[in-house]
């Protein structure tokens, strides 16, 4: 009997010893082979940098910076002027004592994301020849530019759209009203439209290039040209060409981060609504306009004055390329007057707030 009591114990010890040790092998089995894949049923892989869509940015390595609000005096030196006849008005010649002018411009964008680039703008400018005795009867035209300022104001909008990481597209907008006389004096004879629209490739963060079309009014009359635009900074990072042409072109030296030097040339001008020679001359004219033009080879000496805010000086030489009269309402016929505006020296300074 003492036997048979020794030998039960024994076997329900083992069968105890036995279950325990399986139960164990068989919960750390479970932890380590087992797993509730329903946890992760609702999970997705999360976007890679490798698969995400790069797109091209809009500047380069050593772009000199966008100007967001500027403010600038013009000032022409004196220089002569030939003006042609027109209704009983006889051909003269007169002095321009001087020609000084008013600029201002403000652009910031308004969306900007790595898939777009709208920003939006406005502009004035104004130009006041200092005309030495002008008589009201002996010329229309130079009593006229002498009493009343050429003035422009406008808006403008552009927008800047990556296509990947290398193509980019730029499409510009612009209404301008341009006229002598008073700045509410409005008239939509003296409304401007231009444009331009770029195809551009950016192969690397020194170079841009693009080729495209515009809409403009540089040369005095409407006209519509072929464009190319051409940005890049050497590897040496203290030298860049900045050009668009035939609008502009730049050289540059960057001395340091906060003083650029450029060397270069730009072709501005604009057509005028010439309203007092319309109103009270009588000439027998609707829309006369005037087709300004001028070529400004020129210095330029750029630099920070306080972190974001940046003066500009530049001087140089002001190529009077077009200053004729035109009644735009008979384009067929040639100008009402062809007048011949002599070269001289210029300078401007403004002062600027720029992007970061």
């Amino acid at each position: 009997m003492k036997y048979n009591i020794l030998l039960l114990f024994c076997i329900l010890s083992i069968t105890s010893f036995a279950q325990t040790q399986t139960d164990s092998t068989q919960t750390d089995s479970t932890q380590i082979i087992e797993e509730d894949y329903s946890l992760y049923a609702d999970v997705v892989d999360a976007p890679s940098d490798a698969k995400k869509k790069v797109y091209v940015t809009q500047k380069i390595i050593g772009l000199s910076p966008t100007k967001l609000i500027s403010l600038g005096f013009d000032f022409v030196g004196s220089h002569s002027i030939e003006v042609d006849k027109i209704g009983n008005s006889s051909s003269s010649t007169a002095n321009v004592a001087s020609n000084n002018g008013t600029r201002f411009a403000a652009n910031f964008p308004v969306i900007s994301n790595n898939k777009m680039i709208l920003s939006l703008g406005v502009n004035y400018l104004d130009f006041n020849y200092n005309i030495d005795n002008p008589i009201k009867k002996d010329n229309a035209f130079i009593y006229s530019l002498s009493q009343y300022k050429l003035n422009s104001y406008g808006v403008n909008a552009t927008f800047f759209k990556p296509f990947n990481d290398k193509l980019f597209g730029i499409i510009q907008f612009s209404t301008d009203h341009n006229n002598a006389g008073l700045i509410n004096q409005f008239n939509t004879n003296g409304l401007k439209y231009s444009g331009a629209v770029i195809i551009g490739r950016k192969p690397h963060d020194r170079l841009q290039y693009g080729i495209g079309l515009t809409r403009t009014y540089r040369g005095g009359a409407l006209i519509y040209l072929p464009i190319a635009m051409y940005n890049y900074t050497f590897k040496s990072k203290k030298w860049g060409l900045e050009i668009l042409l035939p609008a502009r072109a730049n050289l540059r030296y960057t001395v340091n981060s906060r003083n650029l030097l450029f060397a270069g040339f730009e072709v501005e001008g604009n057509s005028y609504y010439m309203k007092p020679m319309v109103d009270e001359f009588k000439l027998g004219f609707d829309n006369l306009q005037l087709h300004r033009s001028e070529i400004r080879p020129r210095l330029t000496y750029e630099f920070s004055l306080y972190k974001f805010i940046w003066m500009s000086v530049q001087t140089g030489y002001r190529l009077a390329y077009k200053f004729n009269v035109d009644n735009v309402d008979y384009t067929d016929k040639p100008n009402v007057m062809d007048n011949n505006l002599n070269d001289s020296y210029y300078f401007n300074v403004s002062i600027n707030l720029v992007s970061p």
